[in-house]
C-alpha cells in the first residue's frame, strides 16, 4: 500500500497517478482521507509489492516539486 500524505491539490494527485502510470506500475486507488474531494487529504493506493522501491525512488521526487509525502506502508 502506499500512502501519500499532503495532497495539496488535483495537479498533485495526477502527477502521483501519472508516475505510476510511467512505471507501468498496476496500481489502484484505495481511498482518500478526509475523502476524495476535498485537498489537503491523504491518497492510497494499492501497488504490488515487487514495484515498492521503484515506486519509492519516483514519489521522492515527486515530493520536491509538490511537497508530497510517500511512504510504502
Amino acid at each position: 500500500m502506499l500512502r501519500v500524505d499532503d495532497v495539496g491539490d488535483e495537479a498533485a494527485l495526477e502527477a502521483v497517478r501519472d508516475a505510476l502510470d510511467i512505471l507501468g506500475v498496476a496500481y489502484r486507488f484505495a481511498r482518500a482521507e478526509p475523502d476524495e474531494d476535498r485537498f489537503p487529504q491523504t491518497a492510497y493506493f494499492y501497488v504490488p509489492d515487487g514495484s515498492a522501491d521503484e515506486v519509492e525512488n519516483v514519489m521522492q521526487r515527486l515530493s520536491a516539486e509538490y511537497g508530497i509525502e510517500a511512504e510504502i506502508l
